[in-house]
């Protein structure tokens, strides 16, 4: 599955010298050598040539090699190869893209070039705007529930204030659905088998009801057993039990009437629904203080005095001398590989979601399009955890979240031989409330508060509209000049409280002391952002452009836990000035293909977490504006046909990324000292990220043939927050690692069927996705999978 490539599979083969390609070639050398011998070119067959995809990444029909921007698109049959049906796969396949999912599952958060959402509250809206079907998602919580019958899925890097709009800073995401058609009646049936028990199934349909109305329905459902995740507890006798984790229960289904009574005029009504109840991923404890628990019984001792243990002091970790938050090593809890936790099971996703959209479109007789989308949805979101991932109750902290969203835009179009405009008008509605409780019957809670429970509400509102245009003009038959304006205002209100519940000894069931009304003036947030692109397409196959781009992320309410009323305050928003050059080209007869693009962003009032003091002798991490930053790198792309069923595709990015002016500071949640942020590098970010992808189609004899391809994902060091001592970057910090992934699928060339065999990280690579402290005196860890097989069989009808 090549990023924007695809081929068919013909007749010849070539050994190629990397590596992976090596190993393909040994075990598929069979197919190889008859193909080689058996099948050949002659002079009247078409040269195969690297396809030039599809993207709508400009709101109008183009193909990825005349888009002056870098855009990675991916099809459905992409997808279903690599076996990816989630956003954590897709940003695996592309450089300068990272994937943080910061308490484990639930609410993911994609970084594009070292600019992302350095935050997991769902109050919040993500740097790198995700849309669905054209449908903006405005919580990250929300972007999980749509990875099933797509027709492609699109990642365009670097800010898209103009089209896309508020909070399009790092970049957009677009997830297209396949649609109903006039054209026949079709569909596919897809079932998935994987470890533990693991069952997918998904599946699609298109009938023609009448000549103007046809129906697409969509299903997608997912169960498996508990997996590689392990709960290990103390047994009370010296002895450990163990529980399995990780077990997935979710389904969604869409329904889509598409009409069209006439040349002018169709319509498209989609109604979706879904729910998820899987399990997400247990946090691994660190130990990082010195001593026992002998001044407060079961807390750390070295957590009260900010002793941090000599291993990390010196720069290295070791589990048998440094404490948890309990006062006990992993060791003594009885953790021996990196997938068991001292954790209770409940961290379990409860969401439900249903919706509509109404897409129109209207054909005037001068050629203008009006279109109308309407959008109403609304989303349940609960996500128990424990947080401080040991046993016991420390910092067990329960979301309950409703979500509801209304959108309606408006556009208009037209197009002559010389210049395209495309604009509109947005209105969007947005309300949230959610209510949070902690509970810690133990450690710090108890000790600094008085309480055992520490309960939090709010409602949060937010009315936005938004004018937007955009002109193409070509100023000769090559140089076309681009531009795109958008005005965009947001009201914000937000009203809570914060209560304190349950002191020891309490009997009062109605108890209740209000620790702070955390209620806040409202905010308004206002923005012109856009675009201004010069593309010089000097021939058919290379196209050079440069480009400014103007993008913002708005302001807003923190939503984290509150202890004070100053807690709750505002942040303003965040903008990015982006320029970037590039060029894109097509070589030996489109059989090679060779992209770069060069970036430079200066970035004002950055967003982000700094942990700061709070009451009750804790610290928190608190989202506020850190301070100005710059970042700059390249991406670049080599897709080489190296013969009608041979292809090569690397990919290479770079980010360098840190906060050049900052009058904030953060403590360090290990040692208690304060440092400055200006110079620090941002979190999240490798500075180099790659992509290898080796792939050989191969035909038999008897009418067999399928694909086998290899991809390596390699991501370089990279922080998980800002470090302050070595002692940080001994923990928060995590070296370069790579994960290879393998795919084989057959077919019968006269048949629909199709089975494919995948197996992801080949060689049971050991890395981590997060590492952080956890504001009451502990600290956790999240690694990613280990090796997983899986099997897919894909019927079309």
């Amino acid at each position: 599955m090549a990023n924007t490539t695809k081929f068919n599979p013909a007749s010849s083969s070539l050994k190629l010298s990397l590596l992976s390609a090596s190993i393909l070639y040994a075990l598929l050398s069979p197919a190889a050598a008859f193909a080689e011998t058996n099948t050949e070119n002659t002079e009247a067959d078409a040269p195969r040539k690297l396809e030039r995809i599809v993207v709508t990444a400009e709101k109008t029909v183009s193909t990825v090699q005349e888009t002056g921007m870098v855009v990675n698109s991916f099809s459905a049959n992409d997808l279903l190869e690599a076996g990816i049906n989630d956003i954590d796969g897709i940003t695996s396949l592309i450089p300068n893209v990272q994937l943080l999912d910061a308490t484990g599952g639930g609410v993911p958060v994609v970084f594009v070039r070292g600019v992302g959402l350095a935050d997991f509250r769902v109050n919040n809206s993500p740097a790198a705007a995700f849309y669905h079907d054209e449908i903006y998602k405005p919580s990250v919580a929300m972007m999980a529930s749509s990875f099933f019958d797509l027709e492609r899925v699109e990642v365009l890097k670097g800010p898209q204030g103009g089209l896309y709009g508020r909070n399009a800073n790092a970049g957009a995401i677009q997830v297209i659905s396949a649609k109903p058609t006039l054209y026949g009646n079709e569909g596919y049936f897809d079932l998935g088998l994987g470890e533990y028990g693991k069952v997918e199934l998904e599946g699609a349909y298109n009938h023609v009801l009448t000549d103007t109305l046809a129906v697409r329905a969509s299903v997608r459902r997912v169960q498996s057993d508990n997996t590689y995740m392990r709960s290990v507890q103390s047994d009370g006798a010296g002895g450990f039990t163990s529980q399995g984790h990780g077990a997935e229960d979710e389904w969604a289904t869409r329904v889509q009437f598409y009409y069209e009574p006439s040349d002018q005029f169709n319509a498209t009504l989609k109604l979706f629904a879904g729910v998820d109840k899987s399990d997400f991923t247990l946090l691994r404890p660190i130990g990082i203080w010195a001593g026992s628990d002998t001044m407060v019984p079961g807390l750390a001792d070295g957590a009260l005095t900010n002793q941090v243990c000599a291993p990390l002091l010196a720069g290295y970790r070791d589990d048998s001398q440094c404490a948890t938050i309990t006062g006990q090593t992993p060791e003594e809890m009885g953790l021996r590989s990196v997938y068991d936790s001292a954790s209770s099971t409940m961290n379990k996703l409860d969401n439900q979601w249903q919706g509509l959209t109404l897409s129109m479109d209207y054909k005037l007789l001068n050629g203008v399009v009006l279109s109308s989308i309407t959008h109403l949805e609304s989303f349940e979101h609960v996500r128990p955890n424990d947080w401080d991932a040991v046993g016991g109750s420390y910092q067990d902290i329960y979301y309950e979240t409703d979500i509801s969203a209304f959108s309606q835009e408006f556009r208009a179009a037209y197009n002559t031989e010389n210049w395209r405009f495309f604009g509109g008008i947005n209105i969007a509605k947005e309300e949230l409330d959610e209510d949070s409780t902690i509970i810690g019957n133990q450690g710090i809670i108890p000790l600094g508060f008085g309480h055992t429970e520490v309960h939090q509400i709010y409602k949060q509102k937010v009315d936005a509209y938004a004018v937007f245009g955009r002109v193409d003009y070509a100023l000769s038959d090559k140089l076309d000049l681009i531009t795109e304006l958008r005005f965009t205002s947001e009201d914000k209100t937000f009203a809570g409280q914060t209560h304190l519940l349950n002191p020891p000894g309490n009997t009062d069931p109605n108890y209740k002391f209000l620790l702070v009304d955390a209620t806040q003036p409202d905010a308004t947030f206002e923005d012109v952002s856009g675009k201004i692109t010069l593309n010089y397409q000097a021939n058919k196959d290379l196209l050079t452009y440069v480009s400014f781009s103007r993008g913002f992320k708005s302001g807003g309410f923190p939503g984290g836990l509150v202890l004070s009323n100053d807690g709750a305050e505002k942040y303003e928003s965040e903008t990015i000035n982006g320029y970037e050059a590039g060029f894109k080209s097509d070589l030996m007869d489109q059989r090679l293909r060779f992209n770069a693009a060069v970036f430079y962003y200066d970035y004002s009032n950055l967003q982000g977490s700094a942990r700061v003091p709070a009451v009750g002798g804790v610290t928190l991490d608190r989202f506020q504006n850190i301070g100005d930053a710059e970042v700059y790198g390249f991406d670049a792309e080599l897709t080489y046909l190296l013969s009608d069923n041979w292809l090569v595709q690397a990919m290479l990015g770079h980010s360098e990324g840190k906060i050049t002016d900052s009058l904030a500071t953060q403590l360090s949640p290990l040692t208690g000292e304060e440092f400055s942020l200006k110079g620090k590098e941002l979190s999240y970010k490798p500075d180099f990220s790659a992509n290898l992808l080796v792939r050989h189609d191969f035909e038999f004899q008897n009418g067999y043939g399928g694909f086998a391809q290899l991809m390596y994902d390699w991501r370089s060091s990279q922080n998980f927050t800002y470090i302050g001592n070595i002692a940080e970057q001994t923990i928060f910090t995590e070296g370069a690692y790579g994960i290879v992934n393998f795919q084989v699928g057959i077919n019968q060339v006269s048949s629909d069927w199709q089975f494919s065999f995948f197996v992801k990280n080949l060689t049971n690579t050991r890395y981590r996705t997060n590492a952080r402290a956890d504001d009451l005196g502990g600290a956790y860890e999240i690694y990613g999978a280990p090796r997983l097989f899986g099997l897919k069989v894909n019927y079309k009808f």
